[in-house]
C-alpha cells in the first residue's frame, strides 16, 4: 500500500510538472475536498433543496469558501450570486378523475390511481369533458396509420395505450424496437394537434415500476422559471394512469381490458371510439413565487486579450431536500461535483496560469429540470456576446470505479473538445474513458439532461462527466462515508487541466458540428 502510494504521489508531481503548474500536488487535496463535502452533505443543509433554507446555508458555505481561495465576485455589485424567482406549485391530494356515466361516478384518485403529468396546465379547464379512446395516440402517414382517423377530439380528453403497433417487420415503424411514436412527447403533440383538451395514458412498466417512489415527490412542489412571454392560457392535462384505474374505466363502456390489450399485441388495430358519459377533472394547485440564486465566480485571465473570453466550469449544488422526514443529503449528487469545482476554483486562483478568464458557476434547480442553467445561459450577456468557448459540467463522480469516469458530450459540437480531454486524461489521470452514453440512440438521454445541456443550445462545446450510481440516487443513502475520495482528487486534477489547456489555447476552440435538436 505504501508503495502504491508513493507511486501515485511522484505521477501526480511529475503530471505537475509536466504539462501543469508547479505545486499543483500541493493545492489538491484529499482533506479539503472531504472536509467541504461533509459540511454541503450534512443534515444541518437539509439536502440544499432550491429556495429552502438548506440551500441558502450552502451558498453561504460555498461563497466563504470562493472568497478564502481568492475567487473574485462575477457581478459588478460585488455579489457572487444571480438572483432569480420562481414559480413554486403543489398539486393538492384532493385532486381526481371522475368518469360518469348513467350518474354512476368512476372516481380515481390522485397518486393512488393516477398523476398529473410535468407541463400540464390546469388553465381553463371546463366542469366536463368528453372522453375518446384513440388507441396508440399515433399518427405516422409514413407507415399508412392513424390512430385519430374519422376522429373528431377537438376540446375532448383522449384515452390512449403506451406504446405502437406490433409488428415482425424492421420497415414498420422500427419491428421490434421503440419508435419515436411510441414516445410521451409525441403522443402528447400529436392530440395537441388534434385540438384534443387533454391526455389520459397508461402508465408504462417504468413508470410502474417507479410509481412508489414517485408518490413521495408527487406530494412535493413543482418549480417553474418565471417566463416573461405569453403564455398559452389554453388549459392541457396530461395524466398517467395504472393497470387497475384503466381496468375501471374501460369496465364503463363494458370493454375487458385484459382482452383489448391482447387484441393490440397480436396487431389487431382496435377501432377507437368515443365513450359513452363524462369526465371531470379536478386539478388544484397551490401557487406562490420564491426567491432562488445561481453562485457564480470568476478567475480572471492574466492575458490582456484573452480573458475576455471564458471557459465555465460547474455543479449544480442543490438536491432535493428532506422527504418524509429524511434529510436527501446528495453527497455524489451533486455534492462530489459541487467540492470538486470548489477545489479547482481555488488551484486556479492560487495558480494564476489561465490566459483567459475562467467561469465559476454552481448552478440551482438542477433537479427541478436545469432551471439555474437555463436561467443562467438565456440571461447572462456572455452568453449573447459569445464570449464563453465552452463548459465543463460535472454532476455525481464521487462513485463507482477509481480509475472509470463516463464522458458525455465532448463531440457533439467540437472535435477539438475531444481532443483535448483525451489527451489532458492521458497525460494526467489516465482515467478510462467510457463513451457509452453518447450513443444518440442511447434511451438515457443523459446529454440532455443536466446543466451542461443549457450551454450546449447556445453553441457552447462541452463535456460532461458522470459516474451513473444508481443504487443511491435520489435516495436518502446518497452519503459522504460512500464517497470515493481518490477518485474526486483525480477528477480535480482533470477538471483543472482541461480547463488551463483550453483557458490557454492559442486559438478559440473550433465548433465544427451543428448544435444537437433535443
Amino acid at each position: 500500500m505504501r508503495r502504491l502510494s508513493y507511486i501515485l504521489l511522484f505521477s501526480l508531481t511529475f503530471f505537475a510538472t509536466g504539462i501543469l503548474p508547479q505545486g499543483v500536488s500541493k493545492i489538491i487535496t484529499e482533506s479539503n475536498i472531504k472536509t467541504n463535502l461533509e459540511v454541503l452533505a450534512s443534515d444541518l443543509f437539509e439536502g440544499r433543496e432550491a429556495t429552502t433554507r438548506g440551500a441558502k446555508l450552502a451558498q453561504l458555505y460555498i461563497i466563504s469558501q470562493l472568497k478564502k481561495a481568492g475567487v473574485k465576485p462575477f457581478f459588478k455589485n460585488g455579489s457572487f450570486l444571480q438572483s432569480f424567482k420562481l414559480n413554486v406549485e403543489k398539486t393538492n391530494e384532493d385532486s381526481k378523475l371522475s368518469f360518469i356515466k348513467d350518474s354512476v361516478s368512476t372516481d380515481l384518485k390522485f397518486m393512488n390511481d393516477f398523476f398529473f403529468g410535468r407541463g400540464s396546465n390546469q388553465d381553463s379547464l371546463k366542469p366536463s369533458y368528453k372522453l375518446v379512446f384513440a388507441g396508440y395516440g399515433i399518427t405516422a402517414p409514413e407507415f399508412g396509420y392513424d390512430d385519430y382517423k374519422n376522429l373528431d377530439v377537438k376540446g375532448k380528453f383522449v384515452l390512449i395505450l403506451d406504446g405502437e403497433p406490433v409488428s415482425q417487420k424492421d420497415d414498420y415503424f422500427n419491428g421490434k424496437e421503440k419508435s419515436k411514436f411510441s414516445s410521451r412527447k409525441s403522443k402528447i403533440e400529436n392530440a395537441k394537434k388534434h385540438g384534443a383538451a387533454g391526455i389520459l395514458m397508461q402508465a408504462d412498466k417504468r413508470v410502474l415500476a417507479f410509481w412508489p417512489r414517485l408518490m413521495g415527490f408527487l406530494k412535493r412542489p413543482s418549480y417553474k422559471l418565471i417566463s416573461k412571454e405569453k403564455t398559452d392560457k389554453q388549459g392541457f392535462v396530461f395524466a398517467y394512469l395504472n393497470t387497475a384505474s384503466l381496468k375501471k374505466i374501460f369496465a364503463t363502456q363494458n370493454i375487458d381490458f385484459e382482452k383489448l390489450m391482447k387484441k393490440m399485441k397480436e396487431g389487431n388495430k382496435t377501432e377507437a371510439e368515443e365513450f359513452d358519459g363524462v369526465l371531470k377533472v379536478k386539478y388544484d394547485r397551490s401557487k406562490e413565487v420564491r426567491q432562488s440564486a445561481n453562485i457564480v465566480g470568476v478567475i480572471e485571465g492574466n492575458d490582456p486579450a484573452l480573458k475576455n473570453e471564458y471557459v465555465a466550469i460547474g455543479a449544480h449544488y442543490d438536491h432535493v431536500g428532506v422527504i418524509n422526514g429524511k434529510v436527501y443529503n446528495g453527497a455524489d449528487d451533486d455534492g462530489s461535483g459541487t467540492v470538486v469545482i470548489m477545489e479547482v476554483a481555488k488551484t486556479l486562483a492560487k495558480t494564476k496560469a489561465n490566459k483567459r478568464s475562467v467561469l465559476i458557476v454552481f448552478h440551482t434547480g438542477e433537479e427541478k429540470g436545469l432551471l439555474g442553467s437555463r436561467y443562467l445561459t438565456d440571461n447572462l450577456q456572455l452568453i449573447k456576446d459569445k464570449k464563453i468557448v465552452a463548459q465543463i459540467n460535472i454532476d455525481m463522480v464521487g462513485r463507482m470505479a477509481t480509475d472509470s469516469i463516463y464522458s458525455i458530450g465532448s463531440d457533439k459540437l467540437s472535435s477539438e473538445m475531444k481532443k483535448i480531454v483525451e489527451d489532458v486524461n492521458s497525460k494526467t489521470t489516465k482515467f478510462h474513458l467510457d463513451y457509452k452514453f453518447d450513443d444518440p440512440n442511447d434511451p438515457n438521454r443523459f446529454y440532455y439532461r443536466s446543466d451542461h445541456y443549457n450551454y450546449a443550445k447556445h453553441g457552447i462545446p462541452i463535456v460532461f462527466f458522470f459516474d451513473n450510481m444508481r443504487k443511491d440516487y435520489h435516495r436518502d443513502t446518497d452519503e459522504v462515508d460512500k464517497i470515493n475520495f481518490k477518485k474526486l482528487k483525480k477528477m480535480s486534477w482533470l477538471v483543472y487541466g482541461i480547463a488551463l489547456r483550453i483557458a490557454n489555447l492559442n486559438h478559440r476552440l473550433i465548433v465544427d458540428k451543428p448544435i444537437p435538436k433535443g
